[in-house]
């Protein structure tokens, strides 16, 4: 799939893809620029540093991933849908979503004022 022109895309995280870190990370262009990311080419560069793990290897049958996310690009901004594959579990479970990016920075970002 090319990210420059996707409507959606999927990652695939390994266990250190928690929902406040994604949150974090996608926070950070919204607090250096006070715009959040718009395209499916900013996204791809706010998850270059995370490890993806390819689809086929994502499968509850491999237990490598821990998390996945489905963000898509819609005329009103990005949303994003979260599941977690919990340990000794069979397949994924919703975590939440579908969510605008606002909301998901809301409810998952740091409190103000907190340090990183």
């Amino acid at each position: 799939m090319d990210l420059r022109s996707a409507a959606q895309h999927h990652w695939w995280l390994a266990g250190d893809g928690f929902p406040q870190r994604i949150a974090g990370l996608l926070a950070a262009p919204l607090q250096a620029t006070g715009q959040p990311a718009a395209s499916a080419a900013e996204l791809a560069e706010i998850f270059a540093p995370l490890p993806a793990i390819a689809a086929a290897e994502a499968h509850p049958a491999c237990r490598q991933a821990g998390y996945r996310y489905l963000l898509c690009l819609r005329p009103s901004g990005v949303h994003l849908s979260c599941w977690r594959q919990y340990p000794g579990e069979v397949g994924w479970q919703r975590r939440c979503g579908p969510m605008a990016l606002a909301a998901f920075i809301r409810r998952f970002g740091a409190p103000r004022g907190a340090s990183s």
